[in-house]
């Protein structure tokens, strides 16, 4: 008899739709709200395995950082859109009515097709989401690979791809959400497009250029990420190389943002295609001075300079010109590249300038005429 009246009692309904699928619909979201992030840890714990058979079985941690959240939002909106089906002749039966501002006509809106189509927008933005997620995994485990091995192309060609991935995935969900929440024809859309892109191309001219600007960098490989380049007045390493700039980092830490144009249709220098780096001191010498002194100074600058680690030959110390009130003395010295561990370039520059200071300092005394009495 109890079974019998708890049995009416589920079935019985109330607008369009059954107390049993109410109690379902409640204990799906509670359970939701309960169990979403053990269910999230548990998934993400399973794809960590996997994952770690194909990355050494040291990545497990950082997948799970990357994947837990992304996870944890797609079961959430899959279990509460099962779980607005269990209600759904109650939405389907809500209708919003809603006059247009413009045509006066009055739009009727219902209730479970626009839950279903809210639902279906949240599913594509989260399940794009934990796909961009899956994209920086694979990136930060090759990029480790490539760090290890120290293959600077590939340090140099992941960061790109990863970019070009990531708007590759939100351009087809973008087109994803066009089709099947907004209904928008997605062919005639393209076809606009097309025709609209030679407009768009126009008007981004300069973008398009960087953006071919840097597949040409990659493919030609003037330099690579790490490298020592010097543009016009600008000098520093190169830190990252995007689809519209790439970023340099000059020795007092400063970053310069160049148009990948820019370095393309410019002549620029690579410090790091050569062995040694050329250095320069120029020194201007009062007049008074006796040629024997000025002999002599020369001859123990380049023995200093050639006593002096890490400087490399050639080294060239001699009278360039003669000005109006000085006599101009350049010196010419190498240093290897890249430089010894532990040292700076300003560090070196600076020991061996005070080097050839002391001995311009002590022969100029030397040549200096007597003072009179």
């Amino acid at each position: 008899m109890l079974l019998n009246i708890d049995g009416q009692l589920l079935n019985e309904v109330y607008f369009n739709e059954t107390v049993a699928n109410y109690l379902w619909f409640a204990g799906i979201i509670v359970g939701t709200l309960l169990l979403k992030k053990p269910l999230a840890a548990v998934l993400t714990r399973i794809s960590s395995r996997l994952a770690s058979r194909f990355s050494y079985i040291k990545h497990k941690a950082e997948i799970r950082e990357l994947l837990f959240k992304p996870v944890e939002r797609l079961l959430m909106v899959i279990l509460c859109f099962v779980a607005s089906e269990r209600i759904a002749g109650l939405l389907n039966s809500i209708n919003l009515h809603r006059t247009a501002p413009r045509k006066g006509n009055n739009v009727i809106v219902n209730l479970g097709d626009l839950s279903d189509h809210v639902f279906l927008l949240l599913f594509i933005i989260c399940f794009t989401l934990l796909i961009t997620r899956i994209i920086d995994f694979v990136y930060y485990v090759r990029m480790g690979r490539a760090r290890e091995e120290k293959n600077m192309s590939r340090q140099q060609m992941f960061p790109l791809i990863k970019e070009m991935s990531k708007l590759l995935t939100w351009t087809l969900s973008v087109f994803w959400i066009l089709g099947s929440v907004f209904h928008v024809n997605i062919p005639a859309l393209i076809t606009g497009l097309g025709i609209g892109g030679v407009a768009i191309a126009l008007a981004g001219k300069e973008t398009v250029e960087n953006f071919f600007a840097a597949f040409t960098i990659l493919s030609d490989r003037p330099f690579i990420v790490g490298d020592v380049i010097k543009l016009g007045e600008i000098e520093g390493v190169v830190e990252r190389i995007g689809f519209r700039s790439t970023r340099l980092r000059n020795a007092d830490g400063s970053a310069f943002i160049i148009p990948n144009q820019n370095l393309v249709s410019q002549s620029l220098v690579n410090h790091s295609a050569r062995e040694t780096r050329g250095m320069k001191i120029t020194a201007n010498i009062r007049y008074g001075i006796t040629p024997e002194v000025m002999a002599q100074m020369i001859a123990e600058i380049k023995e200093t300079l050639h006593n002096t680690p890490p400087v490399k030959e050639p080294i060239t110390a001699l009278v360039e010109s003669f000005e109006k009130e000085t006599i101009l003395l350049l010196v010419n010295y190498h240093l290897p590249h890249p430089l010894p561990e532990g040292k700076t370039l300003l560090a070196l520059k600076h020991d061996i300038n005070l080097k050839v200071f002391e001995i311009i300092s002590k022969h100029a005394k030397l040549g200096a005429p007597p003072e009179k009495e």
